[in-house]
């Protein structure tokens, strides 16, 4: 099976017979393989997975299958143990835990649908696990508001007003209010009551869900400068009805939707210039200085977790944990017994 034939089956708009049949004896393992995204989709984000969504895993589980051509595997008579050997080979290629751990989980969704489906006797990686991942050090490398204003200042070197303000509405979206890449990358114009002030976030999960989210007064300007800096003779590329709000400057892609990875390449490169980049941390720390800034200025769990839109408090918990173990050295009674017995000793 080449590799152009996976990325090919990876069109889940496309209806097929089998697909709708009633009955899952009909449906082939090779029948599956080049057709999965339209039985996979019943089993993810509760039957309703957005376009984006579809679109991740089916990225993820083109290239897990295009590894198994290569090793001369069909990916419905993968073991255990070689998914451990894949599990490796994700590891050696240095990928962050994190981004382990989404890819495992396309996988595993992959082959969830060929276990409902009768295709699989068991989830050959349903007891595979992405490396540790230490959230705590992600918290510790937030970037205090200081730090922050060093990377708005490479940004306002920018000779073009449009990237000046793109780029720092990018960094006041995710830094000040919060946001994910996800959400920077799905915000619309039509999003933006600008007379009340409120931002209608397009949530990580199904597409249809909003979730208002209140910015700050700088914020705002912010936003109202870089809307105010895009060229009026340029032709924005809509989303059917709906119009972009963070735009691309790539030459093929210009006025449109600026993609997630063009997000991180703003983001990580602006790192880079104010030398402020950490190895292993993506542009989601940003949202890590949110709550690490927020908390610290205000000691108040239930406003972080309102702002970050945390669904449970254990998440946010984190935030006050950190802080109270950089404020509180609680080893220090140790090392102050050990100076008085030492104190002690020379009397």
């Amino acid at each position: 099976m080449p590799d152009n034939e996976l990325i090919a089956a990876s069109s889940f708009e496309d209806e097929t017979n089998l697909s709708l049949s009633l009955e899952p004896t009909v449906i082939t393992p090779d029948y599956f393989i080049q057709h999965y995204p339209e039985f996979l989709r019943r089993y993810i984000a509760k039957g309703s997975p957005s376009q984006d969504t579809m679109q991740s895993y089916c990225i993820r589980i083109n290239r897990f299958m295009a590894w198994c051509v290569e090793h001369k595997r069909h990916p419905l008579a993968m073991s255990d143990y070689q998914m451990h050997i894949y599990r490796d080979y994700l590891v050696q290629k240095s990928y962050a835990a994190d981004t382990i751990q989404s890819k495992l989980t396309a996988i595993k969704a992959f082959y969830h649908t060929a276990l409902k489906l009768g295709l699989i006797k068991e989830n050959p990686c349903a007891d595979i696990e992405a490396p540790y991942s230490n959230v705590a050090n992600q918290l510790i490398h937030a970037y205090r508001p200081d730090q922050m204003k060093e990377v708005c200042d490479i940004f306002m070197e920018e000779a073009d007003p449009f990237l000046k303000w793109r780029n720092t509405a990018i960094l006041y979206l995710m830094g000040v209010e919060g946001l994910r890449n996800v959400e920077v990358h799905r915000a619309c114009l039509e999003d933006i009551d600008w007379d009340q002030g409120i931002i209608n976030v397009r949530g990580k999960g199904s597409k249809g869900r909003m979730d208002p989210v209140f910015p700050c007064v700088e914020t705002m300007e912010v936003l109202r400068n870089y809307v105010e800096a895009i060229d009026p003779n340029k032709k924005i590329k809509k989303d059917g009805m709906l119009t972009p709000f963070i735009l691309s400057d790539s030459n093929n892609n210009e006025f449109g939707r600026i993609s997630r990875n063009g997000i991180r390449y703003i983001m990580n490169k602006a790192l880079v210039s104010a030398d402020l980049k950490y190895p292993g941390l993506s542009c989601h720390v940003f949202r890590h200085s949110c709550g690490t800034n927020l908390y610290a200025e205000t000691k108040d769990l239930r406003l972080v977790q309102d702002t970050l839109r945390h669904r449970d408090p254990k998440v946010t918990a984190r935030y006050a944990h950190l802080a109270g173990r950089l404020e509180h050295r609680s080893t220090s009674v140790i090392a102050k017994s050990m100076l008085q017995s030492d104190k002690n000793n020379h009397t």
